[in-house]
């Protein structure tokens, strides 16, 4: 293998449309480390697209020298699924409940491998077609998702165990790797019935969200109920007494989200939204955190590596991270199928160089960049007058001292679903109805308060359980509960149930965002601001300055930096 690596996360270039995948993306590899990587949605503006991946593979291919550079696929092709499938639709068409549901799996067992044979006839089919005479790889979902979090750790010289939860990918919901010396070794693989991710997905949708897109609100309305009620019923269809958790057949067929939407209103019946979101959230930790334990015990490894959309809920990583049993934890920072693309080369170039020993992924800023000229052009061409201040960050500060919000795109776009400086709306945490207000601007329906970044150097002292080896905080993939302080000085940022989910910034990560903190804190006597994604709602985080310019006008913000000028509403 060369020392290029593309990683593809889509379902089939001949049928594009076939949405077969959310998320779907490309990201390219240098010597087994992350040189580029975008999301679809970022450059076509459809949030989450599901479509083949042209645009992003066409971008990050801009980064390689493209001499025959090995691919990796993110998703196993139909044949090489047939075994895992029907081993899950005999176990459906056995459980089902109805004749009709009966029916129903009894038709996919048939149909599934007829697909599986036409695919593996169209050969080459899934790639573009200027790319299907590279050597390929095809990468299982779960794979990927493990690889990303492994390879990307901080301990490369420790064993690490490996834990990937979600939904379902290729016919399974999660898996547990050992990694050491730069290899993994897979441990357990669960059946997708047995999906609390599933499960979760499926009262998101019960409570009038939308699936894969919105778990996040549940997690924030989730502090509003007294989780008791729902809590009690839901886990008694939930046995932990094996190696993985494994669900009843009412629950299972309703994690399945293809059917069964009255296993969820039975359920729930009686009880109000905020019950069911609280219910649900302390179900889910109390099984993650009983599967987590068992494999710590198990394999007596107290590092993890965390990878799947079920580690996008911060929460329970922080109580993961509160086990006695845990020493430290890792969130692979895009842990949803957004980072599949890149864990899918990591996996292949692994493979090919007999390993790739951990690298902490130390920054995300892996997309678009936003130079001085494109900044110019766009703000130009939209009308807005524009000045480079001399001292930018001093500028800025005051102008969010004096209670003003100011967006930021400048610099490479961040990788993963957090906004961390670079496409950011920062804003004073001392105003605790700005989760109202500024919403309403951004035409956002929100449950979670806002979420700060604040300078290392004081992250203590507003987060006291916080260690400067918690390099999950970095990435805003895990919360702390907030110290009196914190609850005082920025409460705009604390959620009610005391917690917040903090960007620490080191300033070698992003001087000119650290700098912009330093000059507020030296005005205000405040190291940290609120965070939040740089998008309206209902849209992709802005990734050009054009994009910028229009979410700016259509927010009526009060500032913008664009790469290192500065627009005034």
């Amino acid at each position: 293998m060369s020392g290029q690596t593309l990683g593809i996360y889509g379902y089939c270039a001949k049928q594009p449309d076939h949405g077969g995948t959310h998320n779907a993306g490309a990201a390219l590899l240098e010597d087994g480390r992350l040189v580029a990587a975008v999301e679809e949605e970022r450059l076509s503006r459809i949030k989450m697209d599901a479509r083949y991946p042209f645009r992003a593979i066409d971008w990050v291919r801009r980064f390689g020298d493209d001499a025959a550079t090995p691919i990796a696929v993110a998703r196993l092709p139909r044949l090489a699924m047939v075994r895992d499938v029907w081993r899950n639709m005999r176990y459906w068409a056995s459980h089902s409940e109805t004749a009709a549901q009966q029916r129903h799996f009894l038709n996919a067992m048939l149909s599934f491998p007829l697909n599986a044979i036409a695919e593996k006839l169209g050969g080459k089919a899934a790639l573009p077609t200027e790319l299907r005479q590279r050597a390929r790889h095809n990468i299982r979902h779960h794979h990927a998702h493990a690889a990303g979090a492994y390879h990307c750790c901080p301990w490369p010289d420790e064993r690490v165990l490996v834990i990937t939860l979600d939904g379902s990918g290729d016919a399974d919901c999660g898996t547990v790797w050992i990694g050491e010396h730069g290899r993994m070794e897979q441990q357990l693989a669960i059946p997708a019935p047995h999906s609390i991710g599933g499960v979760y997905t499926a009262f998101t949708r019960h409570l009038g969200f939308q699936p894969t897109r919105h778990e996040g609100k549940v997690l924030g309305l989730a502090a509003y109920g007294d989780p008791h009620p729902f809590a009690d019923k839901l886990a008694a269809h939930i046995r932990l007494d094996g190696d993985y958790p494994q669900l009843d057949t009412p629950l299972a067929q309703l994690a399945y989200q293809r059917f069964s939407p009255e296993i969820a209103a039975r359920l729930a019946q009686g009880l109000n939204r905020e019950e069911v979101a609280a219910g649900l959230q302390q179900v889910t930790e109390q099984t993650v955190l009983h599967f987590v334990q068992h494999w710590v015990a198990k394999t007596g490894i107290h590092k993890l590596a965390l990878a799947g959309g079920v580690f996008a809920n911060v929460k329970l990583n922080q109580r993961i991270l509160q086990l006695a049993e845990v020493e430290n934890l890792y969130i692979f920072p895009n842990m949803g199928d957004g980072g599949l693309a890149a864990g899918a080369a990591m996996a292949a170039y692994a493979a090919e160089q007999g390993g790739l020993p951990p690298q902490l992924l130390g920054s995300l800023y892996l997309g678009e960049d936003i130079g001085s000229d494109d900044a110019k052009t766009a703000l130009e061409q939209a009308g807005l007058a524009c000045h480079r201040p001399e001292n930018l960050a001093r500028e800025a500060a005051q102008l969010l001292a004096e209670g003003k919000v100011v967006a930021r795109a400048a610099g490479r776009m961040e990788f993963g679903p957090r906004a961390l400086g670079n496409r950011t709306l920062f804003a004073s945490c001392g105003d605790a109805t700005i989760n109202q207000w500024l919403n309403e601007k951004l035409k956002r329906t929100e449950f979670m308060p806002f979420a700060p970044i604040i300078m290392e150097e004081h992250a203590a002292d507003y987060f006291p359980d916080w260690k400067p080896e918690h390099v999950a905080a970095r990435f805003m993939t895990i919360t702390y509960d907030a110290s009196d302080l914190a609850k005082k000085t920025i409460p705009a940022a604390i959620h009610v149930d005391g917690t917040a989910r903090p960007q620490v910034l080191r300033r070698q990560d992003n001087p000119e965002v650290h700098a912009l903190l330093s000059a507020y804190h030296d005005l205000t006597g405040v190291p940290a601001l609120i965070n939040t994604s740089f998008n309206m709602h209902e849209e992709p985080i802005v990734c050009t300055a054009a994009d910028a310019v229009r979410a700016f006008q259509l927010g009526h913000l009060d500032a913008l930096i664009c790469a290192d000028w500065l627009a005034l509403a």
